[in-house]
């Protein structure tokens, strides 16, 4: 009896000891304002295009996809939440492997596979494409990959 008496104690004072609020925290979250967009290549709205909008100090990635009509809304923190505010360089890649059943991916083709999304923009050092997120203005990228 004494021994799970001693037991439970000890179980306690870990217990409490672990809950204190010394507890190193997490990063701080931004607070994120909405962001919306198309994306076109040579003019035609460009489907399953990554967008990546990369923060000046590292601290955030926000990114979406677009949709069949080329338009796309960013994410941050959760779905279609937006981006902090910042001057943002973006980036645009597309995915060229395909899934032919779920889990399994599509052999190459001969000679690799190829975008169509010139690699200009899918480089943070090459990329010509920017935003400046602000408050209280509607926050839009039309985006023309040429």
């Amino acid at each position: 009896m004494m021994l799970r008496f001693q037991f439970g104690f000890i179980v306690m004072v870990f217990a409490v000891i672990g809950c204190g609020s010394d507890a190193p925290k997490g990063p701080e979250k931004l607070t994120t304002i909405p962001v919306e967009g198309t994306v076109t290549l040579k003019g035609v709205p460009a489907a399953e295009v990554s967008i990546s909008l990369h923060h000046p100090e590292g601290k955030v990635a926000p990114r979406g996809i677009s949709d069949k009509e080329g338009k796309f809304k960013i994410s941050t923190y959760g779905k279609e939440d937006g981006a902090p505010e910042a001057k943002y360089k973006v980036t645009a890649a597309k995915s060229v492997v395909k899934e032919i059943s779920p889990g399994v991916l599509a052999p190459p083709p001969p000679g690799g596979f190829k975008s169509d999304i010139p690699v200009k923009y899918e480089n943070l050092n090459t990329t010509d494409l920017s935003i400046e997120v602000k408050v209280g203005v509607k926050n839009s990228i039309n985006i023309d990959l040429k």
